[in-house]
């Protein structure tokens, strides 16, 4: 076989092999979801699961006023509201933050490009 002969057939080896580990990913996350699946649900019939399902008839539904908010029924709490937060003073450490971390960026990129210069690159 000459050298071109032998580029394709490296070429038609790696799509396969290429072809073959994306087949394997898929078959895996399938495995892993199926997992998932039978741990909250082993008998393979829907119960309520804290936090993800809950099964509920029409008289729950009435008696939320007709909500079908699944928060509700899962069990997952509104979050709360701190009357206390102040988002504007949140927001300005957030900024002074960004800024010490821009500062640290610039003093890195200036001693890369030294450090490059050093090398000669």
């Amino acid at each position: 076989m000459d050298k071109r002969g032998d580029q394709s057939c490296e070429k038609v080896v790696e799509s396969t092999r290429h072809e073959a580990v994306e087949q394997l990913k898929l078959v895996r996350y399938y495995y892993r979801q199926a997992e998932w699946l039978l741990e909250r649900f082993p008998d393979g019939e829907c119960r309520d699961v804290p936090g993800l399902v809950k099964l509920v008839g029409r008289e729950e539904i009435q008696a939320n006023n007709w909500s079908l908010t699944p928060g509700r029924y899962v069990g997952v709490a509104p979050e709360e509201q701190d009357e206390d937060f102040d988002f504007e003073e949140a927001l300005r450490e957030i900024h002074v933050e960004l800024e010490g971390l821009n500062d640290e960026a610039n003093d890195l990129a200036v001693k890369i490009r030294y450090n490059f210069e050093g090398l000669g690159l």
